[in-house]
């Protein structure tokens, strides 16, 4: 067993989230090396984990999360690696080893492959039947996703124009061109607390964060359609949602309601892909209800 969590690295890319990282690799084996990316700077991180050995930390500028596990991909040694959020809870050494030797059941022949998520919703999130140890999707989540680094880096990894959100759909797309497919594992089990990872308790920091995912899902959705189907396919698939977003608004604005500013992130994220301008809001740019 310690062959196999020796072939297997875990890459974490993190925002503020020290005190999610702490709990989270306390779990892991020191036999398995673990990359933190962290996006914020957060420098006491080198104290923290200072004396595990198997840990390294690199410090980068935040310019989204595909683009850090592109740049851990290049880091690691090992012929796997496992990409998870600090906010995802029930990865142990058995998970590490399940997807090992999955991976080898299927010849090594994937894109990646995910973990069945418990507190997933339906409506939101698909997952194949739990009556299948492992089973062919579209994608997986991309809070946990397992690859073959060799694989990882034929298909060329993530898109650097998507800062978050439809990168890993992009990926698998690109995948299944190239004759590689998206499995998910439910054998393996996680629950994944969404924006958990940043540490905050400021009602209005986390209104911040709900605003700035809401700019950049829509952005990154249109962003996706327009590569993979183009601008004049978008564009009809999107003119329903655009104007029902200015509708609401309109309605918002007149009664002032705080739902004005979430609709207005929607707004002003479609019209930047739309005009093919980048995927740049930030979190100290992004509007905020009083």
């Amino acid at each position: 067993m310690r062959k196999i969590l020796k072939k297997i690295s875990i890459v974490l890319v993190c925002y503020n989230s020290s005190f999610k990282l702490k709990k989270f690799v306390q779990k892991i084996p020191k036999e398995t090396k673990i990359y933190i990316i962290d996006n914020s700077k957060d420098f006491s991180l080198k104290k923290i984990f200072r004396n595990k050995k198997n840990v390294k930390i690199y410090f980068k500028k935040n310019d989204g999360y595909g683009s850090s596990i592109n740049f851990a991909s290049k880091k690691i040694k090992t012929p796997y690696f496992l990409v998870v959020q600090p906010d995802v809870s029930g990865i142990r050494k058995s998970s590490l080893i399940k997807f090992y030797k999955y991976a080898k059941k299927i010849k090594d022949k994937f894109s990646v492959i995910g973990p069945h998520f418990l507190n997933a919703s339906k409506r939101g999130h698909y997952q194949t039947s739990l009556r299948y140890k492992i089973k062919e999707i579209h994608n997986v989540h991309g809070s946990t996703m397992f690859f073959n680094k060799k694989i990882f880096n034929k298909n060329k990894g993530f898109d650097k124009n998507i800062f978050l959100y439809w990168e890993e759909t992009d990926y698998s797309k690109r995948a299944r061109r190239n004759g590689y497919k998206a499995y998910q594992l439910n054998i393996v089990k996680v629950k994944h607390e969404k924006g958990k990872a940043v540490k905050t308790s400021n009602l209005k920091d986390l209104r911040k964060l709900e605003n700035l995912y809401t700019w950049h899902f829509i952005w990154s959705k249109f962003y996706y359609f327009n590569k993979h189907y183009g601008k004049t396919l978008s564009l009809v698939y999107f003119s329903p949602i655009l104007i029902r977003i200015i509708f609401r608004m309109f309605i918002y604005k007149l009664i002032k309601s705080n739902k004005f500013i979430k609709y207005y992130c929607r707004w002003d994220a479609l019209i930047s892909s739309i005009l093919n301008k980048k995927s740049s809001m930030r979190l100290e740019k992004i509007p905020v209800n009083s």
